[in-house]
C-alpha cells in the first residue's frame, strides 16, 4: 500500500531547520515508507519577481527603486520578501542588497520553474 502524505512530525522537521527557509506561513508535508520519509515544505510569500530594470539604470537608483518597494510592501504588514536576482553580471547589485539585509535562501545557481495545475 502507498502510504498517504501527511503533515511532518517535529522529529522529521528538526534535521531540516538549518536546510529550509521556513517562516510562520510554512508547512512541512512528508511523505513516508519504512525507511525514509520525503519532505516538502510549502510557504505562502510575497514574492517580487520580476523587477525589470531599464538598461541603464546603476545600481544605485536599482537599490533606491527596490527601497522603495519595501517600505510600501512593509507598510501594508508584510514582513517578508522573495526576489530572484540574475547571478550572472549582478555582483554589485548583490552587494548592496546584502547590505539592506538580504540574504540569499540558496548557496548555488538553480533553475527557477512555474507549473500550472
Amino acid at each position: 500500500m502507498i502510504p498517504f502524505i501527511r503533515p511532518a512530525t517535529k522529529e522529521e522537521v528538526e534535521p531540516i531547520l538549518t536546510k529550509a527557509d521556513l517562516t510562520p506561513t510554512s508547512s512541512v508535508w512528508a511523505w513516508p515508507n519504512k525507511e525514509l520519509v520525503d519532505l516538502a515544505v510549502i510557504r505562502q510569500c510575497v514574492e517580487v519577481d520580476p523587477v525589470i530594470f531599464a538598461e541603464n539604470s546603476g545600481n544605485q537608483r536599482k537599490a533606491m527603486f527596490f527601497w522603495g518597494l519595501l517600505n510600501m510592501l512593509k507598510a501594508t504588514g508584510t514582513n517578508e520578501v522573495y526576489f530572484d536576482v540574475d547571478a550572472e553580471n549582478n555582483e554589485a547589485y548583490i552587494e548592496i542588497l546584502e547590505k539592506m539585509g538580504a540574504k540569499k535562501t540558496t548557496e548555488k545557481p538553480q533553475y527557477r520553474f512555474k507549473m500550472g495545475l
